[in-house]
């Protein structure tokens, strides 16, 4: 808008500096050629030369004149300027041209015995004229443009706050947090689509809490009987049994085994995506201490597999859930020994790395391809021919437990050999809350 107004303002200024000097250029025309006489020493302008300089001085621009004969030839004044257009007798006329490498404004004239007259000048008062007419006009236009501008810009920064405060909150949140948005801080005109997108929420974390009950539920009541069922298969193959009959009944006690360990898993899962537990007051531990009630509960398993069980402990504060903390390490420990052949090593280690407490857990097995490393946290994942008797829950139920704690799980090579190192970073326990009185 400001580039037209600037174009229609330049043309009208333009034609309003050439009407005006163009009136100006044609006085020293008009005097010039009423003073053109022909006599026996030919034509000339018949003008004192003190008259002729005073008539086209200018003290900005360049004045420069021109006499031709009716046959054209050149009598008089300035040699180079450009020859004019066709002209009828008592006909002027004004056109633009080039003068010693400058642009010129002339105005000719024909006069009744046939000779052609110009005066010549240069365009500095004209464009000195036009830059002027162009500020007035335009100075104002352009402030009202900017200030519309900035106006409208801060009209609509202001207005997009509460949708870029309501962007940030979305982008913020994990996928289970199904809270409703703030309301009272969108504005009016979007107010209907935050409520019901609110609504939307409330459906879905009912659905959610239906869903985390059926499967706490049903896990729960899943790992009385199986317990039982356990009890019942290792007392049997404590017995005589024919060779076959105790093959198919360590394979029964084998399959309730796991189906009691998976069941144990849902429920750990169901309790570390409670609502509950979303909510619970965290506590200042020390991973030391959890890692080392973790070496006791599961030295025996080590030694049944055949595997070294070692530890590298040093105090590692943090503020935590005491209930699924534990849930992490045994995990962790569990998904360890699983997959580590007999005669390999698991190493739990904890302490801080700078000022970020960390827990880690390294063994001998296979390894993680690190294309898979983003898929194992999946729940029911298990990569294409990895041997052992796992769920897939193990690093799922892990993940859950650190996202819980703000925390960050990184799995990676435990050295160039192979191996697993699965790493988890919390946050640091604040000073005051790592030594409370």
């Amino acid at each position: 808008m400001v580039a037209g107004a600037a174009m229609v303002t330049y043309l009208v200024a333009l034609h309003s500096a050439n009407n005006a000097y163009d009136r100006s250029l044609l006085d020293p025309l008009l005097d010039i050629a009423d003073n053109v006489r022909l006599d026996a020493a030919g034509a000339h302008v018949d003008l004192p030369q003190k008259a002729l300089e005073a008539l086209i001085y200018d003290q900005v621009d360049k004045v420069m004149f021109q006499i031709r004969s009716p046959q054209n030839a050149i009598i008089d004044g300035a040699p180079d300027l450009p020859p004019p257009p066709p002209l009828a007798t008592g006909e002027h006329i004004f056109f633009n041209g080039a003068y010693g490498g400058e642009s010129i404004r002339l105005a000719a004239l024909r006069t009744s015995t046939g000779f052609v007259i110009q005066v010549g000048e240069t365009l500095h008062k004209r464009n000195r004229l036009v830059g002027e007419i162009l500020f007035a006009e335009l100075a104002p236009t352009l402030l009202i443009a900017i200030g519309a501008t900035a106006l409208a810009w801060f009209g609509v920064a202001r207005g997009l706050v509460p949708l870029e405060r309501l962007r940030s909150e979305l982008s913020r949140r994990g996928p289970r947090d199904l809270l409703p948005l703030p309301a009272s801080a969108a504005p009016v005109e979007i107010a209907p689509v935050v409520n019901a997108f609110n609504e939307l929420l409330e459906r879905l974390r009912e659905t959610s809490m239906m869903q985390q009950r059926f499967l706490a539920n049903a896990a729960h009541q899943l790992r009385t009987p199986l317990a039982g069922l356990q009890m019942h298969l290792e007392l049997l193959l404590r017995r005589e049994l024919p060779e076959e009959v105790r093959i198919e009944v360590a394979r029964m006690h084998g399959a309730t085994v796991r189906a009691s360990r998976l069941a144990n898993q849902l429920l750990a899962l169901a309790k570390a995506e409670t609502p509950a537990a979303q909510g619970r007051e965290l506590e200042v531990i020390d991973l030391r201490t959890l890692a080392d009630a973790a070496a006791r509960d599961w030295a025996r398993e080590a030694v049944n597999r055949k595997i070294d069980l070692g530890f590298s402990l040093d105090r590692a504060m943090i503020r935590g859930d005491p209930l699924l903390l534990p849930e992490l390490v045994d995990n962790l420990i569990d998904n360890a020994l699983r997959y580590t052949p007999a005669g390999g090593s698991v190493t739990v280690q904890t302490g801080c790395n700078g000022e970020l407490p960390y827990l880690s857990v390294e063994d001998t097995g296979p390894g993680i391809p690190a294309t898979e490393r983003s898929r194992v946290c999946e729940r029911f994942y298990r990569i294409a021919g990895t041997p052992g008797e796992g769920s897939g829950l193990g690093l799922a139920i892990a993940r859950e437990v650190v996202e819980r704690h703000a925390g960050m799980l990184e799995i990676k090579a435990r050295d160039e050999h192979g191996g697993t190192c699965v790493r988890v970073s919390f946050p640091r326990a604040e000073p005051a809350d790592a030594h409370p009185s």
